[in-house]
């Protein structure tokens, strides 16, 4: 039967966590049970000990009634499911066996692992993989601007957002960020056309047309006009600059360094294992 903890009894308890000394299960008075199940204040104290006062009676008394929930699900799975059904040995043993090994690699990697890539390195990548680079579409910088249509400076957006100036952009930010929805130069980040498309009311040929011609979109609808001002254009199966790969290359040479890191050290543990007579397989 679950005996809930009561705020004062946890407030009590919470007193508990300014304690240096755990105490003895033995001797120590359970702040909850679950049938035979008992959970302890010296069990969990290390969660709450950045915490104190409300915060660590809220949290306290939150880890206690999810720790009543859980005991009381796990003890109805005990009781109905059958003894095929609850005997883990096989599974506890691929996983805590996987665990190791994952957690062995790591190490291994840690230690073993040069993580310099150099720029030469990763402009030979670029060289010799330039079709996994070249977009399915077009990608492009681009300024989007969202302004309902009864804004009073839709005309001096109309006239500033095309401008390069920097007074001009200066003046079009105080302008339009006094009434746009929305107002973006996409963190000055290649972007998919499609993803600019996708906030416009029209389809996606006609605006391609605009924007490769005319490096502008402008448009409206009910409620709406919109300003699109593109800046560099990728386009669609054109390779994309290394500039903008750079980072994503040297993840993929490091992934490629990990796993022939980690092949080596198999096939290598593996080796001494056989020069050794460690291995011995009876398959006739």
């Amino acid at each position: 039967m679950i005996k809930k903890i009561t705020l004062f009894q946890a407030a009590i308890v919470s007193l508990f966590l300014l304690s240096c000394e755990p105490k003895n299960t033995k001797s120590e008075t359970p702040i909850a049970e679950v049938g035979s199940k008992k959970l302890y204040m010296s069990d969990i104290r290390e969660y709450f000990s950045g915490l104190a006062g409300k915060d660590s009676l809220t949290a306290l008394v939150d880890y206690v009634n999810r720790w009543s929930k859980n005991q009381v699900v796990l003890q109805r799975a005990e009781t109905y499911l059958p003894d095929n059904e609850k005997d883990l040995t096989v599974e506890l043993e691929t996983y805590r066996a996987s665990l190791l090994v994952h957690k062995y690699e790591q190490m291994y990697i840690r230690e073993k692992m040069d993580t310099a890539v150099g720029m030469n390195e990763i402009e030979q990548f670029y060289k010799d993989n330039a079709d996994n680079f070249k977009p399915p579409g077009i990608m492009l910088k681009a300024l989007f601007i969202k302004i309902p249509n009864d804004y009073t400076g839709i005309d001096k957006i109309r006239q500033l957002y095309r401008s390069d100036k920097e007074k001009d952009v200066e003046e079009l930010s105080k302008t339009v960020i006094q009434g746009a929805e929305i107002y973006t130069n996409f963190n000055d980040q290649l972007v998919d056309f499609s993803e600019i498309v996708s906030l416009l009311p029209g389809t996606g040929e006609s605006y391609e047309n605009q924007i490769i011609k005319r490096k502008y979109i402008e448009d409206s609808d009910d409620k709406y006009t919109y300003f699109v001002k593109s800046g560099e254009i990728i386009m669609k199966e054109a390779v994309v600059p290394l500039e903008h790969v750079r980072a994503n290359i040297v993840n993929i040479i490091l992934n490629h360094r990990k796993t022939e890191l980690i092949r080596q050290m198999e096939n290598e543990i593996y080796g001494n294992a056989i020069n050794n007579n460690e291995i011995k397989i009876n398959i006739k």
